[in-house]
């Protein structure tokens, strides 16, 4: 509570979004707004420093639930912003949505799973990392054919030229439906300037998608996703699933839910 109460203490910024005119803004600030003389600086964030996958390795938590979640992530390179319209067509292509890749051939196609995603990520910060991230929610008993499936994926991108062109149609229009208005207009420059960036980027990426060929995406995907190793997170219920499976994906650390919650299920 004291930290609350100390918030207004440190050096701050004021973003107003409003019908008022600023001048009335800053009045009312100056009237309201009572903040010491001195401020104190802001204190230094936390470095959480992002492991490198360099191995696969599997993390399980037992929890009494009908599916089997399954997440498996791997850290690729640090932030590119020239990267960003093929991640963009990647994910509309491959592995969101219901007319995806991953969705058709693991769920449509083979019945393996609830649900299946694939994504790659950008980062917040320019100092961070992308990532190559998938999920499957599955029955536990399916649990290896699923990951198998999703594995195989992962490796070798289905060319599907029809799908391709309608991904790109539909990247296109997620980007031409949205609309940063009103206060958006401050988030959206606050979160381009922890990139390094000074412009609205979908404009990039809005002229860059129409010109990315199959031969253009085959080469991301062979040089971004393909051959990694990954960090495997599983929860579900032990009694189960099969834990065979799960060791050859790799190491299998056992958690508890005092590693994951911070304490203890009965309180």
């Amino acid at each position: 509570v004291d930290r609350i109460h100390q918030l207004t203490s440190h050096d701050h910024r004021i973003f107003h979004y409003g019908r008022k005119a600023p001048r009335e803004t800053i009045t009312l600030l100056n009237k309201m707004h009572t903040v010491p003389a001195v401020r104190r600086p802001i204190p230094e964030p936390r470095e959480y420093v992002e492991l490198a996958t360099t191995e696969n390795k599997v993390f399980h938590l037992d929890h009494d639930m009908v599916q089997t979640e399954l997440v498996m992530m791997s850290k690729a390179d640090p932030f590119n912003v020239e990267i960003l319209p093929y991640a963009s067509l990647f994910n509309e292509y491959f592995g969101s949505g219901l007319s995806s890749i991953v969705f058709q051939e693991i769920r449509e196609a083979k019945a393996l799973a609830y649900s299946a995603r694939a994504y790659f990520t950008s980062p917040g910060k320019k100092d961070e990392a992308h990532y190559v991230r998938a999920a499957i929610g599955t029955q536990a008993d399916k649990l290896g054919d699923a990951v198998d499936a999703m594995l195989v994926l992962m490796n070798e991108m289905p060319e599907a030229s029809e799908q391709f062109e309608d991904a790109k149609a539909s990247a296109l229009k997620v980007i031409a439906s949205d609309r940063i208005t009103r206060q958006r207009i401050y988030w959206s420059w606050e979160a381009n300037k922890r990139l390094g960036i000074d412009h609205d980027i979908r404009r990039d990426q809005y002229a860059a998608i129409p010109g990315i060929s199959m031969t253009d995406m085959k080469a991301f995907f062979d040089r971004e996703i393909k051959g990694r190793k990954y960090t495997f997170l599983v929860i579900g219920k032990e009694a189960g699933m099969d834990l065979k499976a799960l060791e050859k994906l790799g190491e299998v650390k056992k958690l508890e839910k005092r590693d994951v919650l911070g304490y203890d299920e009965e309180l």
